[in-house]
């Protein structure tokens, strides 16, 4: 297990897809807090979205609502199938596996190291993002109001490279092609944008419904602060509660890793 550490701790701080993938995250997650800092007044608020509710969408960039994307969700994703992806592509798989015959360990590596670089990521996102809301948003409220919201996003990132990671393994064809992509991920803004539509066109039939099945969207829902006015408690969409929604995303997740775990343990090198 140490060797496969080491050699994807190599692999993954040689290529420069890494750092690409690390960098526009955290530039286009900061960039909107800065944007949203300098563009919403705190004269603005009122109701239901006070200060505590303020300063959790600046940290976390629009996340904890409904109508910005979880702009670094699709990178981190990306990273988790070139995890594996890379490995078939240029043809390095056989001697990785020449060199560390045990592929539970080749695998177990890669989701370890995978998650060690994704919440260092994370970690410099949101430290950005909170000197940019303690500067520039007048009487900012960090409290424990951010705890939930804070560990459910970071949850999202996390797994959803992971999961991109063994979406790719299952996608992986004889003939060694990179066709393969993180299907969660790529349907994660567009399940959402559809919710969101039919929250707005206040369609509550059997098809809304089915959002709740959707680990993406489920996952995505649990950043929402207020949970039970963001993610549509009160309209005709039938929303599930915010313990549902994260165990919606995490069953999804864990489903996408283990059939890649198995797909890739039990195929041809």
């Amino acid at each position: 297990m140490t060797g496969a550490l080491k050699y994807e701790w190599m692999r993954i701080r040689t290529i420069r897809s890494s750092y690409w993938m690390s960098a526009l995250a955290i530039a286009l997650t900061s960039g909107i807090t800065f944007l949203m800092a300098l563009t919403v007044s705190t004269s603005e608020l009122s109701g239901d979205f006070d200060f505590d509710q303020a300063t959790t969408f600046f940290l976390l960039a629009g996340a904890s609502g409904p109508l910005i994307p979880v702009m670094a969700a699709p990178f981190f994703a990306v990273m988790g199938v070139m995890a594996v992806g890379h490995e078939y592509r240029y043809g390095t798989n056989k001697a990785t596996l020449s060199a560390i015959p045990d592929r539970v360990a080749v695998l177990s590596a890669k989701v370890v190291v995978l998650v060690a670089w994704v919440l260092a990521t994370i970690a410099i996102t949101l430290l950005l993002n909170l000197a940019i809301t303690w500067l520039l948003l007048e009487g900012p409220s960090f409290g424990s109001h951010l705890l939930r919201p804070l560990l459910n996003y970071t949850g999202l990132l996390r797994r959803l490279r992971p999961a991109g990671m063994g979406t790719r393994c299952s996608a992986a064809q004889p003939d060694r092609s990179d066709r393969g992509r993180p299907d969660l991920a790529a349907g994660h803004r567009a399940d959402h944008l559809r919710r969101v539509g039919r929250h707005q066109r206040g369609d509550g039939g059997g098809i809304g419904k089915l959002t709740n099945l959707l680990p993406a969207s489920a996952g995505r829902r649990s950043i929402f602060d207020p949970y039970d006015v963001f993610a549509g408690f009160g309209s005709n969409i039938d929303v599930w509660s915010l313990s549902s929604a994260v165990i919606v995303f995490w069953a999804g997740v864990t489903i996408a890793l283990a059939a890649g775990a198995v797909s890739f343990v039990k195929r041809d090198a």
